[in-house]
């Protein structure tokens, strides 16, 4: 009767590592041990000149330690003596690492100039260069994720394990990011970040839907990891640097995602009036300043009443203490309409603060969004799905709101100015919604008859 058994891959050197019989279990040889080689070796074919293949009869062998591969030619066609070197070679990466290994081993070899790791090149852009800490926290977190996936740092992980990088308190966030960030910069390779990104679309298979939102996302990956590397970045660094990853990257335009209303701003306003202005006010504030001043979360959450000007009906969006605009097109003046004065000038009355919102104290120095009114807004957008907004972004769809009602009636560049846009293609493609139809209207004689031709 033909036996029945299994063989396991190890992931850690991309070879069948053992073979057991289900009657008779067979003992694994450690890889400190000559035999544990043997199977592990080979012929490594190549081709000559002529492009014929050749199968030399010296065996090599690949290894595979901490997120880097070489091949290892053994030179000797003996399987006891490969086997032998195979393990030393094995051992000397566990001790010394790949490149006292690779000067003992490979001494021919010119090798490949010393390098920074993602931690400490991380650390340099933060330290020396112009970018705001949270450009450089954000932009990072994209970066860390290519890094991860080229080095296979997850490879494996299921379950607990898998989700042990989200772990803050119990040292699994800090346990991934030192692998991740231990890694030689030089992981990232023109080559390797095009694999990257084809295998990040690929995994979204053949749905029209899905595979467009990954376009975009890797489109995304790829445009803050580059900006890492912007030649007014790394010319102010100290890290040895590999040659740009990214500049034999084509970036590929996914197109923009275009804006589909699905909500009516009027009715919104007005069940926000009947069910939040009386019991809920600031929920109901943060909503008009959003739909009807086209603010930005950041910008309604740090406005103050100094920024208020009751008597010419504006909000003007400028620089303080407390704030950063966006861009230097995000400060500006927003008109508004005089039963909109009217309802800033009732929630005045009432405010002992200097900010417009209720919350905590300012956060700075934050390199992460935080807001102080965190609690209020996670319950607007509570409030907003419960009344059909489906987008993911449901407080930035106030925002969208806004500005396609403006462009219905002043124009396109009315809503840009409105909104605060550098460019006026973003304004265009991604913030407003048609609002008025726009239809084609002939006149129909009802007494005429059509006939057929024969």
């Amino acid at each position: 009767m033909k036996e029945n058994s299994r063989t396991v891959e190890d992931t850690e050197n991309r070879t069948v590592t053992g073979q057991w019989n289900d009657h008779r279990p067979i003992p694994r040889a450690a890889k400190t041990h000559q035999d544990f080689w043997k199977t592990r070796i080979k012929r490594r074919p190549f081709r000559d000149g002529r492009g014929a293949v050749v199968v030399p009869p010296e065996y090599s062998v690949r290894m595979f330690h901490r997120g880097r591969e070489v091949w290892f030619n053994l030179d000797t066609a003996n399987q006891a003596a490969a086997a032998i070197k195979a393990r030393d070679v094995f051992l000397s990466l566990v001790s010394s690492g790949w490149e006292a290994t690779l000067a003992k081993v490979k001494p021919g070899v010119e090798r490949k100039a010393e390098v920074g790791t993602v931690g400490e090149f991380l650390a340099d852009v933060t330290k020396r260069s112009h970018l705001k800490p949270m450009t450089v926290r954000r932009y990072a977190v994209k970066l860390r994720k290519m890094v991860a996936d080229l080095a296979k740092v997850d490879a494996g992980a299921k379950g607990k394990a898998a989700r042990a990088k989200f772990d803050h308190v119990n040292g699994g966030r800090a346990a991934w990011l030192a692998k991740v960030e231990g890694q030689p910069i030089d992981v990232l390779t023109s080559e390797s970040v095009n694999g990257w990104r084809n295998a990040y679309v690929a995994k979204a298979g053949a749905d029209p839907v899905s595979r467009k939102s990954a376009e975009r996302s890797a489109a995304s990956y790829l445009r803050c990891a580059r900006a890492l590397f912007a030649p007014d970045v790394t010319a102010m660094l100290r890290v040895k640097l590999p040659p740009n990853p990214f500049a034999g990257v084509k970036l590929k335009d996914p197109g923009p995602t275009r804006y589909h209303s699905d909500v009516n701003p009027e009715w919104l306003l007005a069940c926000a009036g009947r069910e939040l202005r009386a019991d809920r006010p600031q929920l109901y504030l943060a909503l008009f300043l959003c739909l009807w001043a086209g603010l930005r979360r950041k910008e309604a959450d740090l406005l103050t009443w100094e920024q208020i000007d009751l008597e010419d009906g504006r909000i003007l969006i400028r620089r303080t203490p407390y704030f950063e605009p966006k861009t230097e097109e995000s400060q500006r003046a927003i008109d508004l309409a005089p039963e909109a004065v009217e309802v800033l000038r009732s929630f005045k009355k009432g405010s002992t603060s200097e900010f417009v919102l209720e919350g905590s104290e300012p956060n700075i120095g934050a390199t992460y969004d935080c807001y102080r009114c965190d609690c209020m807004w996670r319950d607007l957008i509570a409030w907003l799905q419960s009344k059909g907004v489906r987008q993911r972004k449901a407080i930035h769809t106030l925002r969208k709101e806004s500005g396609s009602l403006i462009a219905s009636t002043f124009g396109i560049e009315a809503a840009r100015q409105h909104l605060g846009h550098r460019d006026i293609r973003t304004t265009s493609a991604h913030y407003v919604s048609k609002k008025k139809r726009v239809e084609v209207s002939l006149a129909i004689e009802p007494t005429i008859k059509l006939s057929a031709v024969n």
